[in-house]
């Protein structure tokens, strides 16, 4: 087996690699898609704080101070239906790295 071919295998003790592809950083797929987890978490966190912050600023200029405002906020139920469905989407992609995962071959045997 060539150097080449060794980098892109799964250790045999972890078994196949399911979910497809993913990117390699490491040897190790699950160091992987925890690697990819925190990228895109790190990433979506900083575009919302930067959003904020200039949503802040822009409403500041306009002389409206919503901080109070945000504290006090009661949503109803149809904001509370949206808000559930992003939020599940934004797991979703956070953590659905974790769907490329090893698994060896008692999986099939084994009821998780």
């Amino acid at each position: 087996m060539d150097d080449e071919s060794r980098k892109t295998e799964v250790p045999k003790e972890l078994g196949n690699e399911i979910g497809g592809n993913g990117r390699v950083y490491f040897d190790n797929v699950v160091i992987d898609n925890m690697l990819d987890a925190l990228l895109e978490l790190s990433a979506t966190v900083w575009t919302h704080h930067d959003r904020v912050i200039v949503l802040e600023k822009i409403l500041a200029a306009k002389g409206i101070d919503v901080s109070e405002e945000i504290e006090a906020h009661l949503p109803d139920e149809a904001e509370i239906a949206a808000r559930t469905a992003e939020r599940d989407a934004f797991v979703e992609r956070i953590f659905g790295a974790f769907l490329r995962r090893p698994t060896s071959d008692l999986a099939d045997k084994v009821k998780i």
